[in-house]
């Protein structure tokens, strides 16, 4: 799915700086930072974690971003796991309308829209107070938004060693290394003995020649497929599992394996190459109209996971609706993985 090195945007004069760069996924020990200053670069879950660990063995941990976003609790308020808000329908009412919304679903999202406004704010106030958020540290962008550059599922550690002082949130990026440390682009100077760097990884199509990825239509904000599977240039070519990104992301995996299984075993069709083109260049319009840009921003679903659980699942000829009769239950309850049980044989399970 990734390809190695990792992606670690070195600033200018790292050869000078006397201690280690490191990236995420080479941190694997915080012992390494015993007694010393470190400093995380980057914004996601990973160099939370990054800055946690370095703090609880370290002199100093600071974490430094360009800009912050949401962080998500396990359960909201406290008190209600956070499954309820997002894996159901009635959650999945309140993001932006996908593409394939009929007029009358566009036009009620247009007219809800100051609901759904409001719903999004209550949301902020509530994770504000739960994480409490420095003012300073507040995300640009809406939860509603922000959820769809990667979301981050934190529990209270980084929090409360914000508040005890034992990791400094730095808002801004490295311009270049000294040999004790770093120099920020607004000039604040950071010692540090050690630099991770919690910035991804990058995709990499090497197992395919240069003539099958030019056919991929590789764009800068990812490889945009037909239901995030099948490139309609590269015959009997599928993606599963590295091409989508959802919050149940071993749900929305199988569904894919199903999906595909289904198509090679004839018990579906799916369109010609040129009506397969039309729905992704909707689907990229759609995307790019609105989300956030990344180099991830073709395979993100998210909180749309509903959604795209739908269509596989209509693709296929079942029902998308898994709790019916329940009326309440299927738009309230959770949708999990045991909703889907008949629809893998029980060898498979």
């Amino acid at each position: 799915m990734y390809g190695w090195p990792p992606h670690v945007p070195v600033a200018r004069g790292s050869e000078k700086f006397k201690g280690q760069i490191l990236h995420s996924c080479t941190f694997t020990d915080r012992s390494v930072a015993a007694g010393k200053k470190v400093v995380v670069v980057g914004g996601g879950k990973s160099a939370v974690d990054n800055a946690v660990s370095a703090a609880k063995a370290g002199v100093s941990s600071a974490l430094v971003c360009r800009s912050w976003h949401w962080p998500v609790p396990r359960y909201l308020l406290d008190w209600v796991p956070f499954k309820y808000a997002t894996y159901n329908r009635f959650g999945h009412w309140f993001v932006h309308p996908h593409h394939s919304e009929g007029p009358a679903a566009q036009w009620l999202h247009g007219t809800c829209a100051p609901v759904k406004w409001l719903w999004w704010r209550i949301v902020e106030t509530m994770f504000r107070s739960q994480f409490k958020i420095p003012k300073d540290m507040i995300p640009d962008e809406g939860i509603d938004v922000d959820l769809f550059t990667g979301g981050q599922i934190l529990d209270y550690e980084f929090r409360d060693m914000l508040a005890a002082g034992k990791i400094q949130p730095v808002t801004g990026a490295i311009d270049k290394f000294t040999e004790t440390g770093v120099i920020l682009t607004d000039g604040k100077e950071l010692e540090a003995d050690i630099v991770i760097y919690g910035t991804g990884f990058t995709k990499n199509y090497d197992i395919f020649d240069k003539v099958i990825q030019e056919k991929l239509n590789i764009q800068k904000d990812g490889l945009y497929l037909y239901r995030n599977i099948i490139p309609p240039q590269v015959p009997d070519v599928a993606f599963i599992g590295c091409e989508v990104a959802t919050f149940n992301n071993i749900l929305t995996h199988g569904l894919q394996a199903l999906w595909l299984q289904k198509m090679l075993a004839g018990k579906m069709q799916v369109p010609k190459p040129g009506a397969m083109e039309k729905v992704i260049e909707k689907e990229r319009a759609w995307k790019r109209s609105w989300m956030p840009p990344s180099s991830a921003r073709a395979c993100l679903y998210q909180l749309h996971m509903t959604k795209y659980h739908d269509m596989l699942i209509q693709d296929t000829g079942a029902s998308r609706f898994r709790k019916m009769p329940n009326c309440f239950g299927e738009l309230c309850l959770p949708i999990t993985a045991a909703d889907f049980a008949d629809l893998f044989p029980k060898s498979s399970r």
